[in-house]
C-alpha cells in the first residue's frame, strides 16, 4: 500500500498536527445550487479537530446529471488533497450511476498518486434519495485506505 512520508513542519512553518492526535474528517454537508446559465456549484463541507474552521471545497461547471455528480467527487476529492497536506494526489477517472442487488448505487472511480505510484481505486456507495451525497460518499469509501493512515485511525470512546 502506498503510504506518503508527511513533513513535520508546514511550509509557512508551522508545525504539522502528528498522527497520533489527529481523528478522521467528518462530512458536514454537501449540496448542490443550480445558478443561472446551465451552471452547478457543489460544495462539500468536511470538519476536523486539526481546522481552525471547517473545510469547505466548490467545484462549478455545467449542469447535466453526469456533470453534477464529477463536480461532487472533484470538490470532496480537492478537500482530501488539502487534509491530507498534498502527500496524496488524486484524478477522477469517473462516477456512474448504476443498479445492483436491486438497490440504485454510485460507483466512483480514482487514480491516487503517492510519490512515483499509482493505484487505480473503485469506491461504492448505496444512493438513497441524493446522488450528490451518494457520490461524495462513494469517493470517500475508493479512497478510504490510503486517506485514513494519514489523517490517523478512528476516534475510540474510552
Amino acid at each position: 500500500m502506498l503510504l506518503p512520508d508527511l513533513p513535520t513542519s508546514a511550509a509557512d512553518g508551522e508545525a504539522i498536527v502528528p498522527q497520533s492526535e489527529r481523528s478522521r474528517l467528518r462530512l458536514v454537508r454537501c449540496q448542490i445550487e443550480r445558478r443561472p446559465a446551465a451552471r452547478s456549484r457543489v460544495s462539500v463541507e468536511f470538519e476536523g479537530p486539526w481546522f481552525t474552521g471547517p473545510l469547505v471545497c466548490e467545484q462549478e461547471g455545467t449542469t447535466c446529471p453526469g456533470g453534477d455528480l464529477r463536480l461532487a467527487a472533484r470538490a470532496t476529492l480537492d478537500a482530501l488533497t488539502t487534509a491530507t497536506q498534498d502527500a496524496l494526489r488524486f484524478d477522477l477517472v469517473g462516477v456512474k450511476p448504476s443498479r445492483a442487488f436491486d438497490t440504485n448505487v454510485m460507483l466512483v472511480a480514482v487514480m491516487v498518486h503517492c510519490a512515483d505510484e499509482s493505484t487505480k481505486v473503485l469506491g461504492v456507495a448505496v444512493e438513497e434519495d441524493n446522488d450528490v451525497l451518494a457520490t461524495v460518499r462513494a469517493t470517500l469509501h475508493a479512497v478510504n485506505r490510503f486517506v485514513s493512515p494519514i489523517l490517523g485511525p478512528l476516534p475510540t470512546t474510552e
